[in-house]
Protein backbone atom coordinates (compact mmCIF):
# COMPACT_ATOMS: atom_id res chain seq x y z
CA UNK A 1 0.00 0.00 0.00
CA UNK A 2 1.41 3.38 -1.01
CA UNK A 3 1.79 5.71 2.00
CA UNK A 4 -0.46 8.78 2.12
CA UNK A 5 2.26 11.10 3.38
CA UNK A 6 5.99 10.56 2.92
CA UNK A 7 9.14 12.32 4.09
CA UNK A 8 11.80 11.59 1.47
CA UNK A 9 15.34 12.45 2.59
CA UNK A 10 14.15 15.54 4.48
CA UNK A 11 16.91 17.84 5.72
CA UNK A 12 16.67 21.10 7.65
CA UNK A 13 19.38 23.59 8.54
CA UNK A 14 19.05 26.73 10.61
CA UNK A 15 22.11 28.75 9.69
CA UNK A 16 25.10 26.52 10.31
CA UNK A 17 23.14 24.15 12.56
CA UNK A 18 21.77 21.01 10.95
CA UNK A 19 18.60 19.87 12.75
CA UNK A 20 17.43 17.14 10.37
CA UNK A 21 20.14 15.27 8.46
CA UNK A 22 18.11 12.95 6.24
CA UNK A 23 14.74 11.77 7.47
CA UNK A 24 12.73 9.26 5.45
CA UNK A 25 9.52 7.49 6.49
CA UNK A 26 5.88 7.24 5.48
CA UNK A 27 2.39 7.31 6.96
CA UNK A 28 -0.10 4.86 5.47
CA UNK A 29 -3.84 4.48 5.91
CA UNK A 30 -4.62 3.08 9.33
CA UNK A 31 -1.18 4.02 10.68
CA UNK A 32 -0.47 5.73 14.00
CA UNK A 33 3.23 6.47 14.43
CA UNK A 34 4.59 7.79 17.72
CA UNK A 35 7.63 10.00 17.15
CA UNK A 36 10.04 10.14 20.08
CA UNK A 37 13.21 12.14 20.69
CA UNK A 38 14.81 14.46 23.20
CA UNK A 39 14.02 18.17 23.38
CA UNK A 40 15.65 19.94 20.45
CA UNK A 41 15.89 16.78 18.35
CA UNK A 42 13.76 18.36 15.63
CA UNK A 43 10.39 16.67 16.19
CA UNK A 44 8.32 19.85 15.94
CA UNK A 45 10.42 21.01 12.98
CA UNK A 46 9.70 17.75 11.20
CA UNK A 47 5.96 18.10 11.82
CA UNK A 48 5.99 21.63 10.43
CA UNK A 49 7.76 20.41 7.30
CA UNK A 50 5.35 17.48 6.95
CA UNK A 51 2.41 19.89 7.20
CA UNK A 52 3.82 22.25 4.57
CA UNK A 53 4.28 25.09 7.06
CA UNK A 54 8.07 25.01 6.65
CA UNK A 55 10.22 24.19 3.65
CA UNK A 56 13.00 21.66 4.05
CA UNK A 57 16.59 22.54 3.19
CA UNK A 58 16.80 19.31 1.22
CA UNK A 59 14.59 16.38 0.34
CA UNK A 60 10.84 16.59 -0.11
CA UNK A 61 7.44 15.69 1.32
CA UNK A 62 5.01 13.76 -0.88
CA UNK A 63 1.26 13.49 -0.44
CA UNK A 64 -0.47 10.72 -2.39
CA UNK A 65 2.66 10.29 -4.50
CA UNK A 66 2.96 13.94 -5.51
CA UNK A 67 5.46 16.48 -4.09
CA UNK A 68 3.61 18.81 -1.71
CA UNK A 69 5.40 21.79 -3.23
CA UNK A 70 3.52 21.09 -6.49
CA UNK A 71 0.08 20.90 -4.86
CA UNK A 72 0.13 22.36 -1.33
CA UNK A 73 -3.65 22.80 -1.28
CA UNK A 74 -4.12 19.06 -1.78
CA UNK A 75 -2.36 18.38 1.51
CA UNK A 76 -4.03 21.27 3.34
CA UNK A 77 -7.49 19.95 2.47
CA UNK A 78 -6.59 16.54 3.88
CA UNK A 79 -4.68 17.66 6.96
CA UNK A 80 -5.62 18.11 10.60
CA UNK A 81 -3.07 19.63 12.99
CA UNK A 82 -2.77 20.13 16.73
CA UNK A 83 0.35 22.02 17.76
CA UNK A 84 1.71 24.06 20.63
CA UNK A 85 -0.19 27.13 19.42
CA UNK A 86 -3.90 26.57 18.72
CA UNK A 87 -4.94 27.59 15.21
CA UNK A 88 -8.01 29.52 16.30
CA UNK A 89 -9.13 33.14 16.34
CA UNK A 90 -9.27 34.59 19.86
CA UNK A 91 -11.88 37.26 19.14
CA UNK A 92 -14.31 34.69 17.75
CA UNK A 93 -16.41 32.35 19.83
CA UNK A 94 -15.85 28.61 19.91
CA UNK A 95 -18.83 28.06 17.63
CA UNK A 96 -17.72 30.77 15.20
CA UNK A 97 -14.25 29.23 14.97
CA UNK A 98 -15.71 25.84 14.10
CA UNK A 99 -18.14 27.28 11.57
CA UNK A 100 -15.31 29.16 9.88
CA UNK A 101 -13.15 26.01 9.68
CA UNK A 102 -16.10 23.95 8.42
CA UNK A 103 -16.90 26.44 5.67
CA UNK A 104 -13.32 26.32 4.43
CA UNK A 105 -13.69 22.54 4.07
CA UNK A 106 -17.20 22.76 2.57
CA UNK A 107 -18.66 20.59 5.34
CA UNK A 108 -22.21 19.38 4.75
CA UNK A 109 -24.81 19.89 7.53
CA UNK A 110 -22.46 22.48 8.96
CA UNK A 111 -24.54 23.71 11.91
CA UNK A 112 -25.44 20.19 12.99
CA UNK A 113 -21.82 18.98 12.84
CA UNK A 114 -20.55 21.99 14.81
CA UNK A 115 -23.14 21.62 17.57
CA UNK A 116 -22.47 17.89 17.80
CA UNK A 117 -18.70 18.40 18.12
CA UNK A 118 -19.11 21.05 20.82
CA UNK A 119 -21.21 18.65 22.88
CA UNK A 120 -18.77 15.78 22.37
CA UNK A 121 -15.79 17.80 23.65
CA UNK A 122 -17.77 19.34 26.52
CA UNK A 123 -17.74 22.94 25.28
CA UNK A 124 -21.46 23.38 24.57
CA UNK A 125 -21.88 25.74 27.58
CA UNK A 126 -19.05 27.91 26.28
CA UNK A 127 -19.88 27.88 22.58
CA UNK A 128 -20.63 31.62 22.47
CA UNK A 129 -17.67 32.67 24.63
CA UNK A 130 -14.65 34.36 23.06
CA UNK A 131 -11.87 31.85 22.65
CA UNK A 132 -9.21 34.25 23.96
CA UNK A 133 -10.65 33.70 27.46
CA UNK A 134 -10.28 29.90 27.30
CA UNK A 135 -7.93 27.87 29.47
CA UNK A 136 -5.24 25.73 27.83
CA UNK A 137 -7.39 22.63 28.27
CA UNK A 138 -10.37 24.31 26.63
CA UNK A 139 -8.15 25.42 23.73
CA UNK A 140 -7.10 21.82 23.25
CA UNK A 141 -10.68 20.55 23.36
CA UNK A 142 -11.66 23.15 20.76
CA UNK A 143 -8.79 21.95 18.56
CA UNK A 144 -10.14 18.39 18.86
CA UNK A 145 -13.63 19.61 17.93
CA UNK A 146 -12.12 21.27 14.87
CA UNK A 147 -10.65 17.94 13.76
CA UNK A 148 -14.01 16.27 14.23
CA UNK A 149 -15.85 18.88 12.16
CA UNK A 150 -13.37 19.12 9.28
CA UNK A 151 -12.86 15.34 8.89
CA UNK A 152 -9.19 15.25 7.81
CA UNK A 153 -7.41 12.20 6.39
CA UNK A 154 -4.01 12.81 8.01
CA UNK A 155 -3.35 14.04 11.56
CA UNK A 156 -0.11 15.66 12.72
CA UNK A 157 -0.27 15.98 16.51
CA UNK A 158 2.37 17.76 18.60
CA UNK A 159 1.85 17.15 22.35
CA UNK A 160 -1.94 16.89 21.94
CA UNK A 161 -2.59 15.62 25.48
CA UNK A 162 -1.18 18.67 27.28
CA UNK A 163 -3.90 20.33 29.34
CA UNK A 164 -6.41 17.49 28.93
CA UNK A 165 -7.98 15.82 31.96
CA UNK A 166 -8.40 12.04 32.20
CA UNK A 167 -11.89 11.97 30.67
CA UNK A 168 -10.79 14.19 27.77
CA UNK A 169 -7.78 11.94 27.09
CA UNK A 170 -10.06 8.90 27.07
CA UNK A 171 -12.50 10.55 24.65
CA UNK A 172 -9.70 11.82 22.39
CA UNK A 173 -8.15 8.36 22.16
CA UNK A 174 -11.53 6.91 21.22
CA UNK A 175 -11.73 9.46 18.42
CA UNK A 176 -8.18 8.66 17.26
CA UNK A 177 -8.88 4.92 17.31
CA UNK A 178 -11.97 5.42 15.14
CA UNK A 179 -9.96 7.74 12.88
CA UNK A 180 -7.38 4.99 12.31
CA UNK A 181 -10.02 2.36 11.73
CA UNK A 182 -11.57 4.64 9.12
CA UNK A 183 -8.32 4.68 7.16
CA UNK A 184 -6.75 7.84 8.58
CA UNK A 185 -3.02 8.26 9.21
CA UNK A 186 -1.55 9.78 12.38
CA UNK A 187 1.90 11.13 13.27
CA UNK A 188 2.04 11.86 16.99
CA UNK A 189 4.64 13.56 19.19
CA UNK A 190 4.08 13.16 22.92
CA UNK A 191 6.11 12.72 26.09
CA UNK A 192 2.96 11.40 27.84
CA UNK A 193 3.57 7.79 26.84
CA UNK A 194 0.91 6.48 29.19
CA UNK A 195 -1.72 8.31 27.13
CA UNK A 196 -0.73 7.06 23.70
CA UNK A 197 1.14 3.74 24.07
CA UNK A 198 -1.84 1.54 23.16
CA UNK A 199 -2.86 3.86 20.32
CA UNK A 200 0.46 3.73 18.45
CA UNK A 201 1.12 0.98 15.95
CA UNK A 202 4.66 2.12 15.18
CA UNK A 203 7.46 3.86 17.09
CA UNK A 204 10.01 6.12 15.39
CA UNK A 205 12.92 7.64 17.33
CA UNK A 206 14.49 10.81 16.00
CA UNK A 207 18.10 10.99 17.18
CA UNK A 208 20.97 13.12 15.86
CA UNK A 209 18.85 14.25 12.93
CA UNK A 210 17.88 10.82 11.62
CA UNK A 211 15.35 8.04 12.17
CA UNK A 212 17.38 4.84 11.99
CA UNK A 213 14.35 2.60 11.75
CA UNK A 214 10.69 2.33 12.65
CA UNK A 215 9.72 -0.19 15.31
CA UNK A 216 6.46 -2.01 15.76
CA UNK A 217 4.87 -0.91 19.03
CA UNK A 218 4.14 -4.59 19.72
CA UNK A 219 7.91 -5.09 19.95
CA UNK A 220 7.89 -3.14 23.24
CA UNK A 221 6.36 -3.68 26.62
CA UNK A 222 5.20 -0.36 28.07
CA UNK A 223 7.93 -0.14 30.73
CA UNK A 224 10.56 -1.17 28.19
CA UNK A 225 9.49 1.69 25.90
CA UNK A 226 9.59 4.16 28.80
CA UNK A 227 13.15 3.10 29.63
CA UNK A 228 14.15 3.21 25.94
CA UNK A 229 12.66 6.70 25.64
CA UNK A 230 14.44 7.89 28.77
CA UNK A 231 17.79 6.64 27.47
CA UNK A 232 17.21 8.33 24.08
CA UNK A 233 16.44 11.69 25.72
CA UNK A 234 19.39 11.79 28.11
Amino acid sequence: MRPLLVAAGVKKDFGYKQILKEVSFGLSKGDATLLLGKNGAGKSTLLKIMSGLMRPTGGAVHFEGKPVIEDPDGLRRALGVIGHHPQVYGDLSAKENLIFAARLRHVADLEEQVEKALVQVGLERFKNAQVKNFSSGMFKRLAIAKLMVTAPRVLLLDEPYTGLDYKSVEFFNEYLTQFKQGGGAILLVSHQLDCCFELAGKIAILEQGVIDQEHQRSDFEYQELVEHYQRSTQ
